[in-house]
């Protein structure tokens, strides 16, 4: 419903530095004006174009926060439906994935969650659906998806949504990294530029990209993608 490709120039800049790597930030389709699913498909449209202009899907490393994270989990689930290769690592700031807001967090955190209420969550959640029914991100089968870290605040609504992932994802034999950082907010990253602890995130997140993409083989330190 609301931002732009422009938003996030700061947190692309960060990790496309940290990883020597090209970072393409996709300005994808906005409700209301853009029915379900058409953000979804632009998001699947520009992995296609990622696999089709680099060397190998192991050079790639999607990363995606709040509803950014539930749009490349969505797409990601539907890439292997679709039997395309994976990339070499996702990685998800304060996702938001159970559009019903099912979680406990949703009620125990309203006190100190500084920026997401529940009626917010549910009017984007209906924005965005309408009258359609999307397959839930946390009842999906996660088996074959890449390695996967999630950072999450501990005084979000969210945090639920994220540890739920990361145990399902775990389950189904993915690779994957949880980090709750106490006493942070939903996508505290964005504000690296004056919080220490944004800074050290986005540098967790470097180190897990680089660490991933050297263990497969692909050169983090050199962008293949033409």
């Amino acid at each position: 419903m609301v931002g732009s490709a422009e938003g996030f120039e700061g947190i692309a800049g960060t990790l496309a530095a940290g990883t020597s790597s090209t970072a393409y930030v996709v300005d994808y389709r906005l409700t209301p004006e853009h029915a379900y699913p058409a953000a979804q498909l632009d998001v699947l449209t520009a992995y296609a174009a990622l696999l089709a202009n680099c060397e190998g899907a192991n050079d790639i490393a999607l990363v995606g926060d709040s509803a950014g994270g539930h749009l490349i989990m969505a797409a990601l689930i539907h890439a292997r439906t679709m039997g395309m290769e994976m990339p070499g690592c996702v990685v998800l700031f304060s996702p938001w994935l159970d559009l019903a807001l099912t979680g406990e967090s949703i009620h125990t955190k309203i006190a100190v969650d500084c920026f997401l209420t529940p009626q917010k969550l549910q009017a984007s959640a209906d924005a965005y659906l309408g009258d359609q029914v999307e397959t839930a991100i946390l009842e999906a089968d996660l088996q074959g998806l890449p390695p996967m870290m999630i950072q999450v605040g501990e005084c979000e609504i969210l945090l639920d949504d994220a540890v739920r992932l990361a145990r399902n994802a775990g389950s189904a034999g993915v690779d994957t990294r949880l980090e709750v950082w106490p006493g942070m907010f939903h996508v505290w990253q964005a504000y690296a530029p004056v919080l220490s602890e944004g800074r050290e995130a986005l540098a967790a997140a470097v180190n897990f990209i680089n660490g991933v993409l050297v263990r497969q083989g692909a050169l983090a330190v050199d962008s293949r993608c033409r």
